[in-house]
């Protein structure tokens, strides 16, 4: 993996993925200064101040090196916001641990006396696994998810967690551990080798099943007439190289779904997490579309379970480090422009007001529930997939003729995906 380098004093950075160089000092707009501080830009007018007494509104991408010396810019705050109030860059520091790992921040903008109470929770390895393995072993006490289960294990800093959070709730509910089965898949480039040895490790010291399925184990369980690696080449050529993170969820969904009906289960866990809730959330609202349940979602006759829905991406690579950051250098390094855009977007939400995507996806699972209004999955008879109704009719026919060679055991009615 190549890294962008940059220095300040005696610290070096490395930016991976992509990451271009960062700006210098000077080079920062009016802007960036302001979001450094926890501040949107759209919150404040700027005026250039002359020194005559007159003033000049300017641009927030206004670079601090472009503003003529011995100039003043003022930075108004817009009337409505109270920001002495709010105070949003202002955290205390609580430490958990001398040896952080992660930053968890805890934002309330008034508590009874009208005051803001903004902190910032510094947490040791130890306390952040201990954290997010308990919150797993509480969403599957919720649930109520009785044995045998089946999950996804990718080998990265998501599903990773599932491994020790599921360890933990089998020891606590007293559960047999062997009736826990996990699945890796391996079909390089989208899923390497060593990503199962990674997860053949954790499932090893759990006392889990684990099931490494190679492309004709792929295909022998779902019943395919050629290799999972020519379906990808077919796909790819056409929907080019950007198709392969769905590609991969679509796959990895359809084994989960079979292995259930192989150990007469019915709960497939997955490693989505908070920003992978979130994007999929913005995705459907942006574009006028009711949201599809989390993070419990019914698919077939098996129930994709997301027990860690809620946990921010970061806190779960803190939990495997090194794994994660390998997995990272592993991934294919492709991904579909749109797609990017709308996970930038979920990201950004918590980047200036934490816990902002827990309100939103608290507030719209509760009002969802209540309106009976979640996006329901209608299958397409004859096959084990499901649709939204969404999308090209032709293209969808289309598609599915050329899945149906792939998987030929399939009959389906066209006319219903239409």
């Amino acid at each position: 993996m190549e890294y962008a380098v940059s220095s300040w004093g005696n610290v070096t950075l490395l930016f991976s993925a992509g990451v271009r160089q960062p700006k210098p000092m000077d080079k920062l707009t009016l802007g960036e200064l302001l979001l450094a501080n926890r501040f949107p830009p759209s919150l404040f007018q700027a005026y250039e101040a002359p020194g005559d007494g007159t003033l000049k509104a300017v641009p927030m991408s206004l670079a601090l090196s472009e503003i003529p010396e011995g100039r003043n810019v003022i930075l108004q705050c817009i009337r409505n916001t109270d920001i002495d109030a709010l105070r949003p860059n202002e955290m205390e520091t609580v430490h958990h641990s001398q040896d952080a790992v992660a930053a968890m921040f805890d934002f309330q903008w008034a508590d009874e006396a009208k005051n803001p109470t903004h902190r910032v929770h510094l947490v040791d390895a130890e306390g952040m696994r201990d954290i997010v393995f308990g919150k797993i072993s509480d969403f599957l006490t919720r649930q109520d998810a009785s044995l045998p289960l089946v999950a996804g294990i990718s080998g990265g800093g998501d599903s990773n967690t599932l491994v020790q959070g599921m360890r933990r709730y089998a020891s606590t509910q007293n559960l047999d551990a062997s009736k826990i089965t996990c699945f890796t898949l391996v079909m390089p480039p989208i899923w390497p080798e060593s990503a199962a040895d990674r997860a053949r490790e954790l499932c090893s010291d759990a006392g889990f099943e684990h099931r490494v399925l190679y492309p004709k184990d792929m295909a022998q369980l779902l019943g395919m007439s050629e290799s999972p690696e020519r379906l990808w080449e077919e796909l790819s050529d056409r929907y080019t190289a950007d198709l392969a993170h769905f590609f991969g969820t679509f796959f990895i969904n359809l084994a989960g779904r079979a292995i259930c009906e192989e150990v007469n289960g019915s709960r497939l866990l997955v490693g989505y997490n908070r920003e992978d809730v979130m994007a999929e959330l913005l995705f459907c609202l942006m574009n006028g579309r009711r949201p599809m349940p989390f993070p419990k979602r019914r698919t077939g006759s098996t129930d994709v379970l997301m027990p860690v829905w809620d946990v921010p991406k970061n806190m779960l690579d803190a939990c495997y480090p090194h794994y994660s950051e390998v997995n990272y250098s592993e991934r294919v390094d492709s991904s579909a422009v749109r797609r990017s855009s709308i996970y930038y977007m979920a990201h950004c939400l918590d980047a200036l007001v934490p816990q902002m995507s827990m309100s939103l996806m608290t507030g719209t699972a509760r009002l969802m529930d209540e309106l009976d209004g979640w996006q329901e999955l209608t299958p397409v008879m004859g096959t084990p997939l499901l649709h939204t109704g969404y999308g090209d009719a032709d293209e969808q026919k289309k598609l599915l003729e050329l899945l149906n060679r792939y998987f030929p055991q399939w009959q389906p009615v066209t006319d219903q995906a239409q």
